[in-house]
């Protein structure tokens, strides 16, 4: 009755012509069939989108679309929501087919962060072919472990973390509080909780104790297949211009060779490898004491 993964996200940009550049160019996914002038569909693996990106007033994350694997998980994630005073919003059957899914939903965690609900993929059978020769993004046999994962900010740490975990079914991955102002006595650390769901990638969600983001989110991740696929990525970026906001490094908790790059939304996207998987029913949870084992010096350290 959990969230089995994050199906997709939706952005939004004042300048569609430089997220199409960038996707292509720089992420090296493909760009899909879209229903609408003012939107741009890109995809990682056989779906028909992971990734909506639609014009916009301002740039910005938009909100993540979690998939469940059945209609009943769905109904019964709904139901929680309601009998905890949340407001739920059914999307008609349009809107629906628009997001290629049976049934869709709306709503807002505790920090304000819209998110949708849906069930029942749907399948155009074209193949993934990656216009800058990635070889692969990692998805799951099936697509089962979704496009990646998302870290939002969430001041009212507790209370979000806790909507997350009981009213959509997120399990523990790993804790940690990380020390960015470099440890010092004034610095308190921030605090961080990675949540799987039900699915073998490490984590699908991850909140942290940070103030709001006036992009929305604080990054998403695309895993590929291979550390080639991330190193030329990474030169692709570097050739492109784009902002490079934080060199190729190991996070130590889900083991993830990545780099970090600015995309046309202001939001950063997390480009890796390698990420650790788990069995979601006997997981224990780690608590991790440091952000990265090598590398990853972000742009705004000296060094």
């Amino acid at each position: 009755m959990a969230v089995a993964s994050l199906g997709y996200i939706v952005a939004k940009t004042r300048d569609l012509a430089s997220w199409s550049a960038f996707a292509t160019d720089v992420l090296g996914v493909m760009a899909a069939p879209s229903p609408r002038a003012d939107v741009l569909l890109f995809r990682i693996d056989d779906r028909p989108f992971r990734i909506w990106v639609e014009t916009g007033d301002t740039d910005a994350f938009v909100m993540p679309g979690w998939e469940f694997s059945t209609g009943d998980d769905m109904d019964a994630a709904l139901e929680r929501l309601r009998a905890g005073g949340h407001a739920v919003e059914i999307l008609d059957v349009m809107s629906a087919r628009t997001r290629h899914v049976s049934r869709l939903a709306r709503s807002v965690d505790p920090q304000g962060h819209p998110f949708e609900m849906f069930h029942g993929r749907f399948l155009d059978y074209v193949p993934f072919a990656s216009p800058s020769g990635v070889s692969g993004f990692v998805t799951g046999l099936n697509g089962e472990m979704g496009l990646g994962h998302v870290v939002l900010t969430a001041p009212r740490f507790e209370e979000t973390y806790a909507f997350y975990k009981e009213i959509l079914g997120f399990g523990d991955a790993d804790f940690g509080r990380f020390y960015l102002a470099g440890g010092g006595p004034d610095d308190k650390g921030v605090g961080f909780a990675f949540m799987h769901a039900q699915n073998a990638r490490h984590h699908s969600l991850a909140l942290g104790e940070l103030p709001e983001s006036p992009n929305g989110a604080v990054h998403i991740m695309l895993e590929v297949n291979s550390i080639d696929d991330v190193g030329r990525a990474y030169d692709r970026a570097r050739k492109h211009g784009a902002h490079i906001s934080a060199t190729l490094g190991k996070h130590v908790n889900d083991k993830m060779i990545s780099f970090y790059v600015r995309s046309p939304s202001g939001f950063d996207i997390e480009y890796g490898c390698q990420g650790l998987q788990l069995d979601p029913a006997n997981w224990v949870p780690t608590t991790s004491m440091a952000v990265s084992d090598w590398g990853h010096v972000w742009a705004h350290h000296k060094g």
